[in-house]
């Protein structure tokens, strides 16, 4: 499976960051087409002639950085310039995992993969961008921000960045990382 085959099966219609010279926009990713890159806008009051957009692929966030070229309703068409899209590994190495949770003790979830500062969740609840949210988990909690999130079917899923780990995460976190299935 190619980059822009994994993208359009599994991140068309995730909401991302996008970073223009302006500051951060939030955005729908419709579909990647070669080096075209299609978007939405959710909230904005310009529309960026150059826009950034991190898109997380397995183990990796594909940077694409793209001039404005072509609209098509409410979809904007980038070009990715030429050698700007950089492929980098992600800060901390992700882990598989099964772990029950609930987000505000009512919202049902279930954490797919999880890293030292965090993990990957699906749930029926659904986030913003950039919201903090808690996340509860057998006999703790932790409180995380939402990076990106995809709604698939009835289900959200979600990528979470926990700033300060608490001991018990990191306890849950050696526990998948000692199983060893590195994704």
């Amino acid at each position: 499976m190619t980059i822009e085959e994994y993208v359009n099966n599994n991140l068309s219609g995730a909401v991302l960051k996008g970073f223009t010279k302006d500051g951060e926009v939030a955005l729908k990713l419709k579909k990647l087409n070669g080096r075209q890159f299609y978007v939405s806008f959710i909230k904005f009051t310009n529309i960026p002639e150059v826009l950034r957009v991190d898109i997380p692929v397995e183990g990796y966030v594909i940077t694409f950085v793209g001039k404005l070229l072509n609209v098509e309703e409410n979809t904007y068409v980038y070009i990715a310039i030429e050698k700007a899209g950089i492929l980098q590994r992600r800060t901390k190495p992700r882990y598989a995992s099964f772990e029950n949770c609930s987000i505000y003790n009512n919202f049902k979830g279930i954490i797919i993969d999880i890293s030292e500062n965090g993990c990957q969740i699906l749930s029926d609840y659904k986030p913003n961008l950039n919201e903090t949210i808690e996340i509860i988990i057998s006999d703790h909690s932790e409180n995380g921000k939402v990076m990106w999130f995809v709604e698939e079917e009835e289900n959200y899923r979600y990528g979470i960045w926990i700033p300060e780990p608490s001991l018990k995460w990191n306890e849950l976190y050696l526990r998948y990382f000692n199983i060893g299935e590195l994704l």
